[in-house]
């Protein structure tokens, strides 16, 4: 009994002493006490939905970097993210990005913390996502940005006696998930058409992306459930709705274009099955694909509208803008991306959106490498996790001036009418960084952008938009990922006009 007594005693001893050590390894790093000894802090302000204001405030609190959990510091500038994400730098992908595999045990491009590994299967699939192999991407966001407009004629025109009002939440998710799919794919999935949830998918996604959120501040968590009997809950390949249905879906498509008799496509897949990635790799990349080539443009869609419509002197400016370009012949129907680059304001306004609310807004960690570092005067171990803080980034008022927290594309107009060449390059690198930097930069940023510079031109030269519910435009959970329900919108026809 003694010994028992004994043994256990050791053990609580051990455990202590790692507890001690896990803490007192990054104490001298400022931040809340009980974020510096377990990560459920955190976990439980991404199960609240305040993930964003949550790093904000810290870093108002405490400063340019925090201890978020007892393994995990937080930075909020840009100059220690290009440090970081530098070519040559040695950081490799931190513990993070372990809750994004798919598939328990096998990694994707997003996934994958191998450096050299991902370094090899990211330069075979960067034809791919250039579109330099499938005659580009432009005509496929076309034809879908064509199903959302008819979608719009067909259903949601109100009029002053028959209201229809469209959740613009769901509806900028299926363009973006029916645009991602016809350029990976060589198809849409069909969500405009059908003008519904297909397999549960977007509900599935919802429920998922907090509990995601909450395993990557718990990295235990994740572990246990990748690991039986856990991973018996996990999505299958079988099932009939939600991720399940989609990795079934991966995995017939990809068979299927795999087959010797199979007619190459002139998409993205057809491109790295060109490069020669292996059926699992190809079965990964289309699971990948969908989620993250989709829900991150929906958001800025989403995002960009709310503020446009939140702000009438912004949105008339936009408007005059679009109206006098095609009444001068300077775009076409449908605007293409070059015509679109052409537009100062439009810029202005896709660029101020997306420096305010970032696609993506999870810390996206990185692991300090061997020897350690020193950030902000502050040295860290290896093995810490270094995460990016990219609201606070994005609204740093020594680039953006005094009103950085406002949205405001008149800014971007003054810099570059101010002549301050310095000033507007600072601010264009400042906003780059929603897409990552360096090493880690995101390769479908080229396809975001188009779709980015085309959609909101399309509605707006044709439609008067009013949000549905001032008091509450819509509903939203930041989670790491912004989770979006119910932005209504009334959406009446123009008169007839420059846009006609």
């Amino acid at each position: 009994m003694a010994l028992l007594v004994l043994i256990a005693g050791l053990v609580l001893a051990g455990l202590l002493a790692r507890e001690f050590y896990s803490w007192y390894r990054l104490s001298h790093v400022p931040g809340p006490f009980w974020n510096s000894v377990t990560g459920w802090a955190m976990a439980r302000t991404a199960l609240k939905g305040s993930v964003h204001e949550s790093y904000m405030e810290l870093e108002a609190e405490f400063g340019p970097l925090v201890r978020i959990s007892p393994n995990t510091v937080m930075f909020s500038d840009g100059d220690t993210l290009r440090k970081i994400a530098a070519v040559r730098s040695k950081y490799t992908k931190g513990e993070w990005y372990v809750v994004g595999r798919t598939t328990p045990g096998e990694d994707h491009l997003f996934s994958m913390r191998d450096e050299e590994k991902r370094k090899h299967l990211k330069s075979k699939m960067g034809p791919g996502y250039s579109g330099h192999e499938n005659g580009g991407f432009e005509d496929g966001i076309d034809r879908n940005i064509a199903a959302f407009v008819n979608l719009i004629e067909s259903k949601y025109i109100s009029t002053a006696t028959d209201y229809r009002p469209i959740d613009m939440a769901s509806a900028a998710t299926y363009f973006a998930l029916d645009v991602i799919s016809e350029l990976g794919f060589g198809t849409p999935y069909g969500f405009l058409k059908e003008d519904r949830d297909l397999y549960q998918y977007v509900q599935t996604k919802d429920a998922f992306f907090p509990v995601m959120i909450t395993m990557m501040n718990v990295p235990f968590l994740a572990k246990l459930m990748h690991n039986w009997p856990l991973n018996l809950g996990l999505p299958k390949s079988g099932d009939q709705a939600g991720f399940g249905a989609l990795m079934g879906f991966a995995k017939n498509f990809v068979d299927n274009r795999m087959k010797p008799d199979a007619k190459p496509g002139r998409d993205m897949i057809q491109s790295f099955i060109n490069a020669g990635l292996s059926r699992d790799e190809l079965t990964q990349e289309v699971y990948v694909e969908t989620i993250a080539g989709s829900d991150t443009t929906a958001t800025a869609i989403r995002m960009t509208l709310l503020s446009l419509l939140s702000n009438p002197a912004a949105f008339t400016a936009l408007r005059h803008e679009i109206d006098t370009a095609i009444a001068s012949h300077r775009i076409s129907s449908p605007i293409r991306d070059a015509e679109a680059k052409s537009l100062p304001y439009l810029q202005a306004v896709i660029r101020e959106a997306l420096r305010l609310y970032p696609p993506s807004t999870g810390i996206v960690s990185k692991e300090v490498p061997a020897g350690g570092d020193t950030i902000h005067g502050y040295y860290l171990p290896a093995g810490t996790q270094v995460g990016e803080n990219v609201c606070s980034i994005g609204r740093d008022k020594d680039v953006f001036g005094p009103d950085a927290h406002l949205f405001r594309p008149e800014r971007w107009i003054e810099a570059a009418e101010d002549k301050d060449e310095e000033r507007f390059k600072n601010m264009l690198a400042a906003v780059d960084l929603v897409f990552g930097y360096g090493k880690f930069y995101c390769v479908g940023r080229t396809i975001a952008l188009m779709e980015l510079n085309k959609v909101f031109v399309e509605l707006i030269r044709r439609y008067d938009l009013a949000i549905a519910k001032p008091e509450r435009p819509m509903k939203l959970f930041s989670a790491g990922f912004w989770i979006t329900h119910e932005f209504w919108l009334r959406v009446t026809k123009r008169a007839a006009g420059p846009c006609s």
